[in-house]
């Protein structure tokens, strides 16, 4: 891919300019998108203001016709009245109507002309007996919904019938309907209880139901139109879930009479669902019709109803649409006349970067001509092998050490790969190498073992990128011999490690109850610290201070750490000094990472309740901590002058117990686990 962008130039350009253009349309169809999210937001205030205050004259009509039911049921006569009438039972003549019940049926033809519960067009109150048919009026019933008084025509039917022993059973009013009546029209019914006077306040059980019914067509649904309409497919619906369907409560712009349109509740993205499942939300969905429209909804306080308010999409997005199309057209036709402009500009520029690009590789190769014999003055007196390749591992330059130690010429190394000059063998951790520094454009340097002339030795290399020259990645490889000085640190680490070996036999001749305590507490604390996922370094700190932590035992009285019974108080306080004796042998020596503080702090606890510093939790090392619980746990389980060992069991327990005050309890997990899934490590105890 490389070579194909290097030999033909107009590639990368040709990229560049579909990249602008594509870019281009997707900033334009963006745009076109926020404009669109625009104009719907600014219609769902619109849908949601018109619901708002559609749903408002809704409820003001519910509770103004609760209202009046409630007037008439406050009036202390009817309830007094109707106790009257319950105690005359049958025992009155039949031919004579009492004057209870006379001046409820007047009082309930006042409260219906007030209220606008009367048909105009049957103004005379009928005996209750009577059979006939009213789409509006007012009625009078008893505790088991039997009529009293009522305006005429109006007789309970079954939903009355239901609704009123809701209201004796509960004691509060009931809206029913809206529902077809035996007229086949759409009414709704209001019932509010009479409670006995005695009752009235403390709201017992009704002796009584006012029943008001309205015929939806006349005063209701002419709420729903009576504001101004913002177009001509706006509309305003009425619905309720019923039975797992969606029932369209109000009169539908296609024709349907109230409550005579059912849905599946479940159908796709239909608007009446969707408000029912969603109310209050604002989306674009079908209608009834299959129609799209855009609609809010908003749920009625006093009764189970939804009304949806919505609009024809494509006659509200109309002039949305035609502003998009307009904003699409002009947009693309621009970025299409910059596009044109751009290949124009860059085919007048092609012939003049052709020439100047000739200009520039003729000076190129007078420079590279230059470096490469200053490099060659400088680097051939060096031993050291000191050699530049590019991104493809291809030599550029070798200095004289490298290309005898190949058994090539100097002018031999440009253009041949790192592994035919080198071998696969000796080539592969200078590729490792040379991939890092690419990858991260910074220098690298690791010691490997590379093999020159069949002899194979330790080799600093250290790898370091160079400015890019004609879009190629030049890498500066310097490789030094440091054979030596790893043997001669090797024989330096064997030393320190035998009179580490020999200061440990000293402490160990000289408390023989702590014999081997050293290495058992290296085992405890590198398998702690393992489990705990430590660095390499902060494992090498923990061994060095375990091997060297208990030399101050070295200046404390023998009889002390030999004494087979309890120590006094004095005897504990010079015991306590060995750590500071520890440290103050070790302090002329110098370690890579806190091994003297890590010993110096072993016996702090994390409560701030140990020595010598009294340090607390954050204040102490991880390494200090490992080396205080891995220290506790092989001396509880040795025997010492003074009791036996108490074996693993109980000295975990004594650990744990004592993890709120002196243990970090990290550490302490870190070694329960180590005892659990891998108790091998700690068998040699």
């Amino acid at each position: 891919m490389k070579k194909l962008f290097k030999n033909n130039p107009a590639i990368p350009g040709f990229i560049l300019l579909i990249a602008l253009v594509v870019v281009g349309v997707m900033l334009v169809f963006a745009y076109a998108k926020k404009e669109r999210e625009r104009d719907l937001q600014a219609w769902q205030i619109r849908l949601g203001v018109t619901a708002d205050s559609r749903v408002q004259a809704v409820d003001s009509w519910l509770e103004a016709q609760h209202a009046s039911l409630r007037e008439l049921a406050d009036n202390g006569t009817v309830p007094l009245y109707l106790m009257q009438l319950g105690a005359q039972g049958t025992s009155a003549a039949a031919d004579v109507e009492p004057a209870q019940l006379s001046y409820l049926r007047n009082l309930v033809l006042a409260t219906a002309e007030r209220g606008g519960f009367m048909d105009k067009s049957r103004s005379e109150p009928l005996p209750a007996s009577l059979e006939v048919v009213a789409n509006t009026g007012l009625a009078l019933l008893d505790q088991n919904a039997a009529p009293i008084v009522s305006t005429r025509g109006l007789r309970p039917d079954p939903e009355i019938r239901r609704a009123a022993a809701e209201v004796v059973k509960t004691g509060k009013r009931v809206t029913a309907g809206i529902y077809l009546n035996a007229a086949n029209k759409p009414v709704v019914a209001f019932l509010t209880p009479v409670f006995a006077l005695q009752d009235m306040r403390k709201r017992g059980t009704p002796i009584g139901v006012i029943v008001g019914v309205k015929n939806a067509e006349d005063e209701l649904f002419p709420l729903l139109t009576r504001q101004v309409r913002l177009s001509d497919t706006e509309e305003t619906l009425l619905l309720r879930s019923e039975d797992g369907s969606v029932v369209y409560l109000s009169p539908l712009a296609d024709g349907s009479p109230p409550l005579k349109k059912r849905l599946n509740l479940s159908t796709a993205r239909l608007e009446g669902a969707f408000a029912i499942q969603s109310p209050g939300t604002f989306a674009k969905r079908n209608d009834y019709r299959g129609v799209s429209v855009l609609m809010t909804s908003r749920t009625l306080t006093q009764v189970p109803w939804v009304l949806v308010q919505k609009i024809g999409a494509t006659e509200a997005l109309k002039e949305s649409d035609t502003h998009q199309r307009f904003l699409l057209t002009v947009f693309l036709l621009a970025i299409a006349l910059v596009a044109v402009a751009l290949v124009a500009a860059w085919r007048h520029g092609s012939s003049l970067r052709e020439k100047q690009a000739a200009l520039a590789a003729r000076e190129s190769a007078r420079q590279l001509r230059g470096q490469t014999a200053l490099l060659h003055s400088i680097t051939d007196s060096l031993t050291d092998y000191i050699y530049i390749v590019d991104q493809n591992q291809h030599f550029s330059f070798a200095n004289r050490a490298l290309a005898k130690a190949a058994s090539l010429d100097v002018a031999d190394f440009p253009g041949k790969t790192l592994s035919s000059v080198l071998g696969p063998e000796t080539s592969r951790p200078i590729s490792e190498l040379l991939a890092k520094t690419t990858d991260s454009h910074q220098p690298q340097t690791d010691t490997m073992e590379l093999t020159f002339s069949g002899a194979a030795r330790i080799y600093h290399t250290t790898c370091v990128p160079l400015a890019q020259d004609e879009h190629r990645q030049r890498l500066l490889v310097i490789s030094h011999d440091i054979t030596e000085l790893q043997t001669a640190q090797a024989k330096r680490d064997h030393l320190m490690r035998q009179v580490l070996k020999t200061l440990m036999g000293a402490v160990d001749l000289y408390d023989h109850y702590s014999t081997d305590h050293s290495s058992k507490t290296i085992q405890v604390a590198l398998a702690i610290g393992e489990e705990m996922q430590l660095g390499k370094e902060d494992l090498e700190v923990l061994e060095m201070a375990a091997n060297l932590a208990n030399i101050g035992k070295l200046a404390v009285p023998r009889e002390i750490l030999t004494k087979t019974e309890p120590l006094n108080a004095e005897e504990h306080e010079i015991l306590r000094k060995h750590v500071m004796y520890s440290v103050e042998l070790l302090s002329g020596l110098e370690f890579d990472g806190p091994v003297l503080e890590t010993i110096g702090q072993r016996y702090e606890h994390i409560d701030g309740s140990g020595y010598p510093a009294g340090l607390s939790a954050d204040q102490i090392l991880l390494t200090a901590k490992i080396l205080a619980v891995a220290n506790a746990f092989v001396a509880m389980v040795s025997p010492r002058a003074y009791r036996n060992d108490m074996g693993t069991e109980k000295a975990l327990d004594q650990i744990l117990a004592e993890s709120k005050t002196k243990y970090d309890r990290h550490v302490v997990a870190a070694l329960f686990h180590v005892a659990e899934n891998r108790p091998e490590s700690i068998t040699l105890l």
